[in-house]
């Protein structure tokens, strides 16, 4: 059965890194959520408000190959209980197992030097300051299936963490 991984978890937390670890590793289709929205951006103007619309391009995507019996991850800050109902009514609707981790970085500084010299690999996208991550709204998840902290972790262990939590 294919299973549909989602991982969650504020910018600079490190989520992308181990959401592309753990597709190396386990052959997963990875999603990542700023790839649909920044290329609505690239389309339309910078400015373009993305709305829902990046999620609603990952959840069809997601739909496609959970159908085809791949495994799907999820990669999208998902801080809102609405993102992540989109993501379980996706699990529903196909037939999958979901599995929801938040990833999380406890350490401010690193988290701050991340969102400072991080290379995203996509084109156009904006980086984030430490002031709007700590903005953003966080909705506690009562759903996650458990929690990598990667602050003053190799990724590598991070990776592994993530892969035995997605068994």
């Amino acid at each position: 059965m294919a299973r549909l991984i989602v991982l969650s978890g504020l910018p600079g937390s490190g989520k992308s890194t181990l959401a592309k670890g753990l597709s190396d590793l386990s052959g997963a289709i990875l999603l990542r959520v700023d790839v649909f929205e920044q290329d609505l951006r690239n389309v339309n103007s910078s400015d373009f408000d993305v709305g829902a619309q990046g999620y609603q391009i990952g959840y069809e995507h997601a739909r496609r190959h959970l159908l085809e019996g791949k495994d799907v991850i999820a990669d999208a800050v998902n801080a809102v209980e609405p993102a992540r109902e989109g993501w379980r009514a996706i699990a529903q609707e196909t037939g999958t197992r979901v599995i929801e981790i938040e990833i999380v970085c406890t350490n401010e500084d690193e988290a701050a030097m991340r969102l400072r010299t991080r290379e995203t690999g996509i084109d156009g996208l904006l980086p984030i300051s430490l002031q709007e991550r700590r903005e953003r709204i966080w909705e506690p998840n009562p759903q996650i299936s458990g929690t990598v902290d990667t602050a003053g972790r190799p990724i590598a262990d991070c990776v592994d963490d993530l892969f035995h939590l997605v068994k």
